[in-house]
């Protein structure tokens, strides 16, 4: 943090100044009055930052900051103030956290799917699903045909019970909990 006559500004050390951040180098940084005068640094100091912004209340959000000397400890005390999120960043942070959750919920079902499929000796669900309207090996016919009707039933659920969730029809379960209650995969003999 850039000190100028008393006030703290976020500029970046100078490149012909030690930006590393050794003792030597932070206190070397706290007063530059030995520098060469022709780099016009001399009234000038760089003092590390220090947080104080402790933690984001619910349906907040950062607002300005607010940077305070601490001369003592030659450190600049950030903080920043919390403002009351608007309805419509409340509505677009809950839709991204959603669409987030429902994205881990997806990955791991088509992976359970994937993963069924690869134990049955197929190269994934899609693979398996594809022998299905193949009648020159039965057995290749027989597996595609309930292993698409697996993956329809696994997907019904799992929007139904997604739409419960986002109803409030029921508790959010943990992805694990979750792939244990899908509908089982029922393969001919």
């Amino acid at each position: 943090m850039k000190i100028e006559n008393g006030k703290a500004v976020r500029e970046p050390v100078p490149d012909f100044l030690d930006r590393s951040s050794t003792p030597e180098a932070i206190a070397a940084l706290a007063d530059l009055s030995w520098t060469d005068p022709s780099l016009g640094v001399q009234n000038l100091a760089w003092w590390p930052e220090e947080n104080g912004d402790g933690e984001l209340g619910a349906n907040k959000k950062w607002g300005a900051e607010v940077l305070t000397l601490d001369a003592e400890r030659k450190v600049v005390l950030v903080t920043r103030k919390q403002v009351a999120m608007t309805a419509a960043e409340k509505a677009a942070r809950d839709a991204l956290i959603q669409a987030e959750i429902t994205a881990a919920f997806e990955q791991a079902i088509q992976a359970r799917l994937n993963e069924a499929a690869i134990a049955a000796r197929y190269d994934s669900i899609a693979t398996a699903v594809s022998y299905a309207e193949e009648p020159a090996v039965p057995k290749f016919q027989n597996d595609g045909i309930a292993f698409r009707a697996w993956r329809s039933l696994v997907w019904a659920y799992a929007y139904e019970q997604l739409a419960l969730v986002l109803a409030g029809g029921r508790e959010q379960p943990t992805v694990d909990e979750f792939l244990a209650e899908l509908p089982a995969l029922e393969l001919p003999v």
